[in-house]
């Protein structure tokens, strides 16, 4: 399998998508794209710019570097009827971006390390994401050790009300399902095309791009 069919199938994956839906989205037919996933069909440049936009990486990744989870991050969708900020200044060494209309100032990644660490940030919990901030927080004040994350992470899971850490007991909770029809799971099919509908708009938004 090519890189590319990997990266192709790792976004379907990340997205929680099966390959008849990313074929909807995609606005291909469905043994089409599953000739791309498989590496036996080469897709159009429209078709890829769409995936890279998909995964929140940039083309030259989704062609030639074989990507992991940690690397994808799904792009936030934004809604068509918002204008699109008019940008101030930029500094890429900085990584800080300016806006008018409306004023106000974000941070961006400036290498792979970074965005690899917003990547898996993003993917966390509520609660994981609190102890990580206050982790941080924690060792860049007076330049002081925090305790690992790991710990932090067990030290939230064992304070639990009324059961001290030291004498919490593994039980195995015995669950009996009942015996109905084999098949597949039921899909909300309202959830289903909500999701569908947002992803379209995700690369709908993409500018068209012209190749000569």
């Amino acid at each position: 399998m090519s890189v590319l069919a990997k990266n192709i199938r790792l976004i379907r994956k990340e997205l929680r998508c099966t390959q008849s839906v990313m074929a909807d989205i995609l606005k291909v037919g469905f043994r089409t794209y599953v000739r791309y996933e498989a590496g036996e069909r080469d897709a159009p440049i429209s078709v890829l710019v769409k995936l890279s936009r998909l995964g929140n990486i940039s083309l030259e990744q989704l062609l030639t570097q074989e990507v992991g989870s940690h690397d994808i991050s799904p792009v936030p969708v934004i809604s068509k009827v918002e204008a699109t900020p008019e940008t101030k200044l930029v500094n890429f060494r900085k990584g800080e971006i300016a806006f008018r209309k409306p004023a106000r100032q974000e941070l961006m990644t400036i290498d792979s390390s970074e965005k690899r660490l917003l990547t898996l940030f993003r993917k966390m919990d509520v609660d994981l994401q609190k102890v990580c901030v206050e982790s941080i927080q924690e060792t860049v004040k007076g330049g002081s050790s925090a305790p690992p994350l790991r710990s932090l992470r067990i030290g939230v899971v064992n304070k639990r009300p009324g059961r001290p850490a030291s004498s919490r007991v593994a039980k195995t909770k015995v669950s009996i399902k009942k015996k109905g029809r084999p098949g597949r799971k039921k899909i909300n099919k309202k959830l289903l095309k909500e999701k569908i509908d947002r992803l379209k708009m995700i690369t709908e938004s993409i500018s068209k791009i012209t190749v000569k």
